[in-house]
């Protein structure tokens, strides 16, 4: 996770040194911050810790406050708007919110089926969906999904459908049972 913050913190200066390319790199930041939440579960000792008398309710509860440090990261880039880049805030909050409630909800949920270390895949499926749009949308001309040059309907709908999917992931690695 500190990795994935270094490499967030050092990409962050990018947009204010080159202000045109902001469109390409807020969502490499995002990417970034966004595998930083992938590795908010993993625990290499699940066999060890999935049976301790306290449980896994409190495990996962207790790394979900970390969960939250990749957000705060965002939510500040965002809110400091590196080199004044004219950011519409709340979509790049929406955008960020959504990716990271949805990637730190499927470790949660890969957590609580005693998966080890689901950062492994995970952060690499993330960093490839968040950047993957940047490139497909560039060529033949679409919308961007980001909010780039205002936030369409379309981008909103979009990026509400993955906060509520982030929404639903967190429900299900969240409750109660037997399971670890």
């Amino acid at each position: 996770m500190l990795g994935c913050a270094v490499a967030a913190a050092v990409l962050t200066g990018a947009p204010a040194r080159w202000p045109s390319s902001a469109g390409v790199l807020l969502p490499t930041v995002l990417a970034c911050w966004a595998a930083a939440a992938a590795c908010v579960f993993d625990e290499r000792a699940t066999a060890v810790v999935a049976v301790t008398p306290r449980g896994a309710a409190w495990r996962r509860t207790a790394r979900a406050a970390v969960a939250l440090v990749p957000l705060a990261g965002w939510s500040a880039i965002v809110g400091t708007r590196p080199g004044d880049l004219p950011l519409e805030r709340p979509g790049w909050w929406l955008v960020g919110a959504a990716t990271i409630a949805l990637t730190a909800g499927l470790a949660a949920w890969a957590s609580r089926r005693e998966v080890a270390a689901p950062s492994r895949a995970l952060a690499a499926v993330v960093t490839l969906a968040v950047i993957s749009p940047v490139v497909v949308t560039s060529f033949p001309g679409w919308e961007s999904v980001y909010p780039v040059d205002g936030f369409g309907p379309g981008a909103r709908t979009f990026w509400s459908v993955v906060a509520a999917s982030g929404v639903v992931a967190w429900l299900v690695a969240m409750r109660p049972g037997i399971r670890a």
